[in-house]
């Protein structure tokens, strides 16, 4: 559990998880950097339930705090929290039922409840009993995961060397995970079990950081470059490439095409698409785009 200056929620939050049906667990509490009585509500609580730890670092982000976490952990199996989300009473029982009975599956996620002061209302995925790399197109379009909902074996997130740190994809670290996982042909399943409340409200980073089209273009920039492979790069051009009519992007993005298409090496496209994307005007831009949906069209 990251938290940071989580005074107001913290305490319901570590409640719901002394309140699991299911009793084998530890709860690791990392401080990202604190100014609150964050740090004083946890170690209260810490003197009733010996299953808590307590962990300070300095301001890192949530990428940072998880994998402190990750690194502290002692069990197969992770779980994630936020400092001011909720878990059902039986959240943990029910996803290690599931997960007993299917040795395969790497992660679990499910569907819950959205939170606010005035109500409360169904948070939905698409409940699916396996997701693999066939399926990274569809996570690409978008996450599909909430972090509150997955239990997973520590075993498949040390092979994904855990969550970036990298600044730039804070506040997507969790899906830019889950896409790295998928990557490595990791098995998902999600439940259409209800089993979290997710809680929005005006102090949460997701809420102050609404402008996600960075970290997220980030995250998608890192996975075509970290996971070299066609079928994995394909979804994220098809993704990225309207990115070309943005300055912002631009540049990045038209690098990203052209490494592209050096991979696939079509005979004709792959120089033409080079020399088209050294050119900013519109129409060749268009052209670019056109050229694009050629090669994957007919050669991918």
């Amino acid at each position: 559990m990251p938290a940071y200056n989580a005074e107001k929620y913290i305490e319901t939050s570590i409640k719901s998880v002394i309140g699991q049906t299911y009793s084998n667990w530890e709860l690791i509490i990392v401080d990202d950097g604190s100014t609150d009585r964050t740090a004083l509500i946890i170690k209260e609580i810490q003197l009733i339930d010996k299953r808590i730890q307590y962990y300070y670092q300095d301001n890192g982000k949530q990428g940072k705090a998880r994998n402190l976490g990750l690194k502290k952990s002692n069990g197969d199996y992770i779980a994630f929290l936020d400092a001011d989300d909720l878990w059902t009473k039986d959240r943990l029982s029910a996803q290690m039922y599931v997960l007993n009975q299917n040795s395969h599956i790497d992660l679990i996620f499910s569907q819950g409840y959205l939170l606010n002061d005035t109500e409360v209302s169904n948070m939905d995925v698409i409940v699916k009993n396996c997701w693999n790399r066939s399926d990274l197109n569809t996570f690409i379009s978008c996450n599909q995961i909430p972090v509150l909902s997955v239990l997973i074996k520590k075993k498949a997130l040390d092979e994904a060397n855990g969550f970036s740190e990298l600044r730039q994809i804070q506040n997507a670290e969790d899906y830019h995970l889950w896409m790295s996982l998928l990557c490595l042909n990791k098995q998902f399943m999600s439940l259409s079990n209800r089993l979290f409340y997710y809680r929005i409200h005006p102090e949460q980073t997701t809420f102050n950081n609404q402008n996600l089209k960075d970290p997220l273009f980030s995250s998608y920039i890192d996975i075509f470059y970290r996971y070299n492979k066609i079928d994995i790069q394909k979804p994220i051009i098809d993704k990225i490439k309207w990115l070309v009519f943005d300055n912002t992007y631009y540049s990045q993005t038209v690098d990203v095409i052209v490494q592209y298409s050096k991979n696939v090496n079509h005979w004709l496209l792959t120089p033409v698409i080079n020399i088209t994307s050294r050119i900013k005007y519109l129409v060749f831009r268009r052209l670019l785009i056109k050229l694009l949906s050629a090669l994957n069209r007919n050669y991918v």
